[in-house]
C-alpha cells in the first residue's frame, strides 16, 4: 500500500497514534508527524487511518458503549537509561535514542539515572529537554535526586 505526502496514518508501533505522512524516501520508508514530534516509519509500522466517529451530543456513555476506536491500549513500561561515567555530548546523544526507543514501544515516559554528582550532565540534560517538543514534563525523582523523569506529549 504506498502511501502518499499528506495521507493519514496511523503508526501501529507508537501506540497506533495519528499522524501525517510528510515526506517518502526514496527506500519506501515514511516520514510521518504526530502532534509537534516527527519520526521515520517503515511501510510496515503504518495503518490507513480510518475517520474517527463522531461523538454524540451530551450524556454519560457507559463502559458498555465505549468508544474504542481511539482507545490505545495499555502502556508500554518507562524506559531507562544509565549515564554514569559518560561526558556530556554522549550522556545527551544516548538519553534521545532512548526516547525514540521507548516512543516507538508506546513508553509514556523514560527514567535517566544521571548521578547527585557535579550537575553537569542534569543541568545539560534538563535544558535539552526544555527544547524537545516531545517532552511534555521532567522533573527530579523526589526519592533520588541523582534521577530524572521525563515525561511525553
Amino acid at each position: 500500500m504506498p502511501l502518499s505526502i499528506g495521507a493519514a496514518v496511523a503508526v501501529r508501533t507508537f501506540g497506533n497514534k495519528r499522524g501525517v505522512v510528510i515526506a517518502v524516501s526514496r527506500d519506501g520508508r515514511y516520514q510521518v508527524r504526530i502532534e509537534a514530534a516527527t519520526m521515520w516509519c517503515s511501510e510496515e509500522d503504518l495503518t490507513v487511518a480510518s475517520k474517527p466517529r463522531k461523538k454524540k451530543q451530551g450524556g454519560n456513555r457507559s463502559l458498555r458503549h465505549r468508544d474504542t476506536e481511539n482507545d490505545s491500549g495499555p502502556v508500554a513500561p518507562p524506559g531507562h537509561i544509565d549515564l554514569h561515567g559518560l561526558v556530556v555530548e554522549e550522556a545527551l546523544a544516548r538519553v534521545v535514542d532512548e526516547i525514540d526507543r521507548s516512543l516507538l514501544r508506546g513508553a509514556d515516559r523514560v527514567d535517566v539515572a544521571h548521578g547527585k554528582g557535579s550537575g553537569r550532565i542534569r543541568d545539560a540534560l534538563h535544558r535539552h529537554l526544555a527544547s524537545m517538543t516531545v517532552v511534555v514534563a521532567f522533573r527530579l525523582d523526589p526519592k533520588n535526586s541523582g534521577v530524572t523523569w521525563i515525561y511525553f506529549r
